[in-house]
């Protein structure tokens, strides 16, 4: 049961995670080495493009778990969504998997009409300096550059927050459906997720 959803999370999204998180880290090697523009900005384009793949990855697992389980993509999302603690925790994290959904559909079609997505044009994905105090405290990196979500209402979020969240929520939304899991210890972007 499940099988196809989670071949894809183990063999597309855990991949894709592990390939942004560290385009993440040389985005914060080229930062550090020189803080002017032009010398980190390829390594900024590289880490806003690495979320946005893993965003589609983990997008795709809706139309997967939807199929197998004979239900609606609402459901699935609306079901994943109410799964969206930090791990380990009952810390909610609202609308992380709809910021995610929101990344993949933007890069795929740059501007957005549908009103459940939070974010409406690719401007909304953001590659700045947050400094201290935005987003939960420990969340993402504690200074220098980073990929931001900023939603429509003006508050940003970070995607190293919102991607392993939303990872999590689906390793357990897969597991309370009867899937057959790995055994083995599952970490997003430096956050333990499954175990």
């Amino acid at each position: 049961m499940l099988a196809d959803t989670v071949a894809h999370l183990l063999h597309n999204v855990i991949p894709a995670a592990a390939d942004y998180a560290a385009a993440e880290d040389a985005l914060s090697e080229a930062y550090a080495a020189d803080s002017a523009p032009a010398a980190w900005e390829m390594a900024a384009r590289t880490a806003k493009r690495r979320a946005a793949e893993l965003a589609i990855a983990i997008d795709g697992l809706t139309d997967r778990c939807a199929a197998e389980l004979g239900v609606s993509k609402a459901s699935v999302r609306n079901s994943i969504a109410a799964l969206c603690s930090w791990p380990g925790s009952t810390v909610f994290r609202a609308g992380a998997h709809d910021r995610v959904r929101g990344v993949a559909n933007v890069y795929k079609h740059h501007v957005l009409s549908d009103p459940t997505l939070p974010i409406s044009t690719e401007a909304d994905i953001l590659v700045v300096g947050l400094g201290y105090g935005l987003d939960g405290y420990g969340v993402g990196k504690f200074g220098g550059l980073e990929v931001l979500v900023q939603e429509r209402s003006g508050v940003k979020w970070k995607f190293l927050g919102d991607a392993p969240v939303a990872v999590s929520a689906w390793f357990k939304h897969l597991a309370a459906n009867g899937a057959v899991l790995p055994a083995q210890m599952q970490t997003v972007c430096g956050v333990q997720i499954y175990s």
